[in-house]
C-alpha cells in the first residue's frame, strides 16, 4: 500500500474511533453519571498518554509546560465533562455534528476576528472533515 493509500486508511480508522466516541459516551450514560463518564475518559486518556509518551516527558522545556497545561485543560480536560453533561440532555449525533462544525467556526472565527484569508486547502480540509464527521454520527445515531 503506497503512501496516499495509507494516509486514506488512517483517516477512516480514525473517523470511526472519533464517531464511535459519541455513541460510546451516551451508552455509558446509561450506568454512569456524566461526572463519573468523563472522569474514566481523562483517566483512559492520561494512561494512555503515559504508556505511548512517558520517554518523550524530559525532552519538553520547562518553559513550555504551562502551555502544554493550558492545552490539555482546555482540550481535552473540560471537553471530556462537557460532552458527558451535554449527551444527557441530547442525543448522540447532535453533539458529533455540532462538534463536527469545529473547523468550520475556526475559519470563520479566524477570517472575523484575526484576519485570516482563506486559502483552497483549508476550506477543503474543513468540508472533508466536517463530512466525514457528519456521515459517521448520523449513520449510527441513537
Amino acid at each position: 500500500m503506497n503512501s496516499k493509500q495509507l494516509k486514506w486508511v488512517y483517516l477512516i480508522v480514525l473517523s470511526l474511533i472519533w464517531g464511535s466516541s459519541f455513541i460510546l459516551i451516551k451508552k455509558g450514560l446509561i450506568g454512569l453519571t456524566a461526572m463519573q463518564l468523563g472522569s474514566l475518559r481523562i483517566l483512559f486518556a492520561a494512561i494512555f498518554l503515559m504508556i505511548i509518551g512517558y520517554k518523550s516527558l524530559s525532552k519538553i522545556p520547562k518553559n513550555k509546560w504551562k502551555y502544554i497545561a493550558l492545552t490539555s485543560l482546555l482540550g481535552t480536560f473540560i471537553p471530556a465533562y462537557l460532552f458527558s453533561i451535554a449527551e444527557t440532555e441530547i442525543d448522540s449525533s447532535i453533539t458529533a455534528i455540532l462538534n463536527a462544525l469545529t473547523p468550520l467556526n475556526t475559519l470563520i472565527l479566524g477570517a472575523l476576528f484575526f484576519w485570516n484569508k482563506f486559502s483552497k486547502k483549508t476550506n477543503m480540509g474543513s468540508f472533508y472533515w466536517t463530512h466525514w464527521k457528519h456521515s459517521f454520527s448520523s449513520k449510527w445515531s441513537d
